[in-house]
C-alpha cells in the first residue's frame, strides 16, 4: 500500500504559515516594523499604496544584514534573537520566531535589499511566490529595506477576504501609529498613496511624541501615571474623569514596549476607573506595563497580540490601584473642552474643579445646611431660580444679600453661584468660564461617598427579611460563594448554604431595596466573581450595593433647594475624592470657558 503521510513542500508549508501570521497588509507593516526596531533603527520610512494591497515598503537605518545573513532570514525558523529554549522564557524583543519573512515572501513579490554599516555594498534578494528569483551584490543605504508588492497574489481565496482600500489603509495607519507610541526615540514617516507623508520625528519622550500625534488640546484633557511595585512599573497617560469613547480606538497597552491586547489589562484599567466611567464607555489611555520578561509569556498567539502573566492577580491589583491613584491625583486640575464644535458620540461632556476659592468672612458664620426642601429658592436681578423664564442668563454675582454667594473651603477655591437652569442645573460663574452642575449627578457623587466611609468604618447593619429566600447556584459560583461567606456578612448580607448548590438569604443591607432578591443576587455573584481579589471583592459589592440606593435618596431634577442647601451641595461635592463623575460615570459638571464664549459674541478669534 502506498504512504498517505508525506512532507509538505516548503514553499506550501510557508503559505500555511503566512495564514496565522498575515492576516492583512497591516500584519505584514507590523512584523517588518518589528524587524527593523529589533535592528537598532533610529529612523524608519514606511510606504503602502492602496491600502497594501498594490505595495508596502519598509525601510530602516539598522543594522542591516550580510550576505548570507540575508539569504539565511528567509528560511523558516531562522532568526538572530534566540538559540536555545531557555530564551523563550525571557523574550526581549519584538520578534524571535523566524517566520515572518518567509511568510510573506511565499505570498507575494518580494524584494530584500541590506547592508551592514562596515559594508561598501548591500545584498539585494527578489522572490516571487516564495520561488528566489536572483541574490545578486547591490548598492544600498546601511539598513533593510523590504518591498513587498501584490499581496496574497499567488494566494486569491485569502485576496478575497480583504476589506476596501480605505479600510485596509486605516489598519496600515493603526499599526504604525503603535509603533511610534511604542518608541518615541525613533523617527517614522507614513506615505500612503499620494497624500502627503506622516512625519514623527525622533522624540525627547512620550509627552513630546503624543503631542506630536494628538495635539495640545488631547494632551491637556490627560493624567500622568507613574508607578512601581517590584519588578513592575506602569507609566504613561490616561483621560481624566468625563473623557471616554464609545469604543477602544484610543485605549493603547504596551507590556514591555510591545502592543498587545489583553483582557487582563483590560479588566484592571475599567476596575481602576470603577465609577468614574459610563457604562459601554471606555478609557482613553496611552499605558506602558515593563516587568520581568519571565513573569510574561509573549509565545501564546500566532501574530504575538496577546499575553499571558504568570501572576495574574497580582498585575491586575498592580494596575486597578495605579490608576485608580492617578485618578484621585488628578481630580483637582481644571478640564475644558472646546463648544466651538459640537459634542460628538466619542467624546463624553468635560468638568471643572472648583478653582481658586477665596475665604469669604461672611460665611463663616452660617449653621451646618441639611438638604431639604424649606428653603426658599435663590433670586437673581433677572429671574427667579426656581423658575427661568429668560433664555440668556445674567453675567452677573448673585446679589440677594448684601454679599456675594461665595463657596469656600480649605482649598482656597473660588466659584460664585447665579442660580438654578431647567430645574435641575446649578449656574456659577468660575474664573476660567461658566460651571454647570448637575444637582442630581452631584447630590449621588455625595450620598456615594459618605456611604462608602459607613461602610468601610463598618456602621452598616444587617435587616432581615420577613421571608427568606433560597437560591441554587451553578457549582462554580457556589464554590465562589462559600469562600466568600465572611466578606458578604460584613457588608450586610446573610447568606448561608444549605448544602450542595443551595443558599439562603435571610437578610440585606438596609440600604437595598428590591423585591427581585434572587435576580439581584445572581447578578451580584457575577459582578464579585469578575472583580478578583478578595479586598477588591468586598469593595466591589460595597459600592454596588450603595450605587443601588444613592439614586433613589439624590435630589431629582425640579427639586427646588434653597440658597444654603446649594452651597452645602457644591462644597461637598468639592470634597469628594472624585468629584467630576456620579458613581455611574455621568459627568456631574461641565465648564463654558471663557474662551469659547468670547468666540460665541465676536470677542476672540
Amino acid at each position: 500500500m502506498a504512504n498517505r503521510i508525506h512532507l509538505l513542500e516548503e514553499t506550501v508549508a510557508n503559505r500555511i504559515a503566512a495564514g496565522e501570521v498575515i492576516e492583512r497588509p497591516a500584519s505584514v507593516v507590523k512584523e517588518l516594523l518589528d524587524n527593523a526596531l529589533d535592528a537598532g533603527a533610529t529612523r524608519i520610512d514606511v510606504a503602502a499604496e492602496r491600502g497594501g494591497k498594490g505595495l508596502i515598503r519598509v525601510s530602516d537605518n539598522g543594522s542591516g544584514m550580510s550576505y548570507d545573513d540575508a539569504l539565511l532570514c528567509l528560511e523558516r525558523h531562522a532568526t538572530s534573537k534566540i538559540r536555545s529554549s531557555e530564551d523563550l522564557l525571557t523574550i526581549a524583543t519584538f520578534g524571535f520566531r523566524g517566520e515572518a519573512l518567509p511568510s510573506i515572501a511565499s505570498v507575494c513579490r518580494f524584494r530584500l535589499l541590506a547592508r551592514e554599516p562596515e559594508a561598501i555594498s548591500g545584498t539585494e534578494i527578489t522572490v516571487d511566490g516564495g520561488k528566489l528569483l536572483s541574490v545578486k551584490e547591490a548598492g544600498c543605504a546601511v539598513g533593510t529595506s523590504v518591498e513587498v508588492r501584490s499581496l496574497f497574489l499567488h494566494t486569491p481565496g485569502r485576496r478575497k477576504f480583504l476589506r476596501s482600500d480605505d479600510t485596509e489603509k486605516a489598519h496600515v495607519e493603526q499599526t504604525v501609529r503603535l509603533a511610534v507610541l511604542s518608541r518615541p526615540e525613533v523617527g517614522f514617516s507614513l506615505s500612503l498613496d499620494d497624500l502627503p507623508p506622516q512625519h514623527y520625528p525622533a522624540a525627547t519622550g512620550l509627552r513630546q511624541r503624543l503631542l506630536q500625534i494628538y495635539g495640545r488640546d488631547w494632551m491637556e484633557h490627560m493624567l500622568p501615571v507613574e508607578a512601581g511595585e517590584g519588578s513592575m512599573r506602569l507609566r504613561g497617560f490616561i483621560g481624566q474623569p468625563g473623557v471616554s469613547r464609545g469604543n477602544r480606538q484610543e485605549h493603547h497597552l504596551f507590556v514591555n514596549g510591545r502592543p498587545v491586547q489583553s483582557p487582563t489589562l483590560n479588566y484592571a484599567v475599567l476596575e481602576g476607573y470603577h465609577n468614574s466611567l459610563m457604562r459601554g464607555r471606555f478609557p482613553v489611555l496611552i499605558l506602558f506595563f515593563d516587568l520581568d520578561p519571565a513573569r510574561v509569556d509573549v509565545n501564546v498567539h500566532p501574530a504575538k497580540r496577546e499575553v499571558r502573566f504568570r501572576d495574574d492577580m497580582q498585575v491586575r491589583a498592580f494596575i486597578t490601584d495605579s490608576v485608580g491613584a492617578a485618578l484621585r491625583a488628578g481630580s483637582r486640575q481644571p478640564l475644558e473642552v472646546p463648544l466651538a464644535q459640537p459634542f460628538k458620540a466619542s467624546v463624553s461632556p468635560a468638568v471643572l474643579p472648583l478653582s481658586k476659592i477665596p475665604e469669604a468672612p461672611s460665611f463663616k458664620g452660617l449653621p451646618a445646611p441639611v438638604l431639604s426642601k424649606q428653603n426658599p429658592p435663590l433670586q437673581t436681578g433677572f429671574f427667579d431660580v426656581g423658575s427661568p423664564t429668560r433664555e440668556l442668563l445674567p453675567s452677573v454675582r448673585w446679589q440677594e444679600t448684601e454679599r456675594d454667594v461665595v463657596l469656600p473651603d480649605e482649598k482656597n477655591h473660588d466659584l460664585k453661584i447665579i442660580g438654578l437652569m431647567l430645574g435641575l442645573y446649578v449656574v456659577a460663574e468660575g474664573p476660567n468660564g461658566i460651571v454647570l452642575i448637575d444637582q442630581h449627578a452631584a447630590h449621588e457623587r455625595v450620598l456615594f461617598e459618605q456611604m462608602l466611609a459607613r461602610v468601610a468604618h463598618e456602621e452598616v447593619v444587617s435587616q432581615r427579611l420577613l421571608v427568606p429566600v433560597t437560591v441554587e447556584l451553578p457549582p462554580e459560583q457556589s464554590d465562589f460563594i462559600r469562600q466568600n461567606v465572611e466578606g458578604l456578612q460584613a457588608v450586610g448580607l446573610g447568606v448561608a448554604s444549605l448544602g450542595g448548590h443551595t443558599f439562603m438569604i435571610d437578610a440585606l443591607p438596609p440600604m437595598i431595596k428590591t423585591q427581585h432578591i434572587e435576580d439581584f443576587f445572581r447578578s451580584m455573584v457575577v459582578d464579585l466573581m469578575e472583580a478578583g481579589g478578595e479586598t477588591r471583592k468586598q469593595r466591589k459589592l460595597s459600592e454596588e450595593i450603595v450605587v443601588k440606593t444613592v439614586c433613589r435618596h439624590a435630589v431629582k431634577a425640579n427639586d427646588i433647594l434653597g440658597r444654603v442647601e446649594l452651597e452645602k451641595l457644591v462644597i461637598d461635592l468639592h470634597k469628594c475624592d472624585l468629584p467630576y463623575t456620579c458613581p455611574h460615570g455621568r459627568p456631574t459638571m461641565i465648564l463654558l470657558s471663557r474662551g469659547e464664549l468670547e468666540k460665541k459674541f465676536g470677542r476672540a478669534v
